[in-house]
């Protein structure tokens, strides 16, 4: 039986650009598609992902200063608009660095409203202050979304929470084709590797180096990187070093990348710390295999050793092997392929709507009866 739970808002830095953002907004379709009324509010005016519900866009109101009393401004419009709206729970993906700055908005803004303190990377210093004592007070009460279990046990040991939920990305396996159209262009057999091109996370220049000392070259196989960001001018200059510039190939954002991952002969990922990747779920959605390192959440909550080739954490070495091994091995390739999508049908949007749905209800009925603060 459902509770009287109707109006959900999710908070987020914007609505473009990185994984917690993406997620932000499938998230608003989900919910919405499960039939309450969502409230998107992004804190900058970058909206590029596609979603549903009513978008609150804070952006639109901040001024070329930014200046303290046009940050009053909109934190009181943010705050005027959850009382107006009746929301009664925010999923709030921001991440927090300020103790004080969080009190300030739990006493003022969330008065009415349930927070979910959404917690989307192994990385937790992003979604926590550095006062372990204040953070262990703070959200002792509090309700914490993670994407995997290893960050659940992470944020047990460090705080001693006791309100954690475990909720994974999600894949829409339907919506996948069976087969996809080569892109233009491509004119060789490549290996692809996605995600924002930003330093220490993704960290695509140890896999240019791990690519460069692989056979993958030699063998005419190219390596395809989608994706934007600061690192760019870095990693092209890193390939000129390597003279691998006919075979390292920067193809930018890809809005709908199902064409390239579809047709590569495997993906590749080598993050520094993830949440729970949605690169992999893609790739396997497309039935293309992966190659991960074992980041400390994420990767081995998905590869299972039936869909792709988990390395050690930071091991390139081992990477590299791996890239070889895979390249050459069209049997295990093949294997992996025909359990590609089995593989994550447990994280199909359908399983996970129907997690995501009874958890609101079950602690919106929480907070009826019990403190949270």
């Amino acid at each position: 039986m459902r509770s009287n739970l109707k109006n959900i808002g999710i908070l987020t830095e914007s609505l473009a650009g990185g994984g917690a953002e993406r997620s932000a907004a499938l998230l608003s379709i989900e919910l919405t598609d499960l039939g309450y009324e969502v409230h998107l509010c992004t804190i900058t005016d970058a909206v590029g992902y596609a979603y549903k519900g009513k978008l609150l866009n804070l952006g639109l109101l901040k001024n070329t200063r930014n200046d303290p009393f046009n940050k009053l401004k909109r934190f009181l419009y943010f705050k005027n608009y959850l009382k107006q709206n009746q929301i009664q729970v925010v999923l709030d993906f921001r991440m927090r660095s300020s103790i004080i700055k969080e009190i300030v908005i739990r006493k003022f803004f969330y008065k009415t409203s349930l927070p979910v303190y959404m917690v989307r990377s192994s990385h937790i210093a992003y979604y926590f202050p550095k006062n372990k004592t204040l953070n262990k007070w703070f959200f002792k009460n509090s309700f914490i979304n993670v994407l995997s279990h290893s960050t659940r046990l992470e944020l047990e040991k460090c705080y001693k929470l006791q309100h954690i939920e475990v909720i994974p990305n999600s894949i829409s396996l339907a919506s996948y084709a069976d087969y996809y159209d080569l892109p233009d262009g491509i004119q060789n057999t490549y290996i692809i590797a996605s995600g924002r091109l930003e330093r220490g996370v993704k960290q695509f220049d140890k896999l240019i180096e791990a690519y460069a000392e692989s056979i993958l070259p030699e063998h005419n196989i190219d390596l395809l990187i989608l994706g934007q960001g600061e690192m760019l001018e870095t990693l092209k200059a890193l390939v000129a070093r390597k003279h691998l510039q006919h075979r390292v190939h920067f193809k930018g954002f890809v809005d709908n990348p199902e064409n390239y991952v579809a047709n590569a002969l495997f993906s590749v990922m080598c993050s520094n710390y993830e949440g729970f990747p949605r690169v992999i779920l893609e790739s396997l959605a497309c039935q293309t295999s992966v190659i991960a390192t074992n980041s400390p959440t994420g990767p081995a909550e998905i590869l299972d050793g039936s869909n792709g080739i988990l390395v050690p954490y930071q091991d390139f070495k081992g990477l590299t092997k791996a890239m070889n091994e895979l390249a050459l091995n069209t049997e295990l390739r093949l294997k992996f392929k025909a359990a590609a999508r089995a593989s994550i049908r447990k994280f199909d949007t359908s399983v996970i709507s129907t997690d995501w749905q009874n958890y609101l209800e079950r602690i919106y009925e929480y907070s009826q009866t019990h403190s949270i603060t």
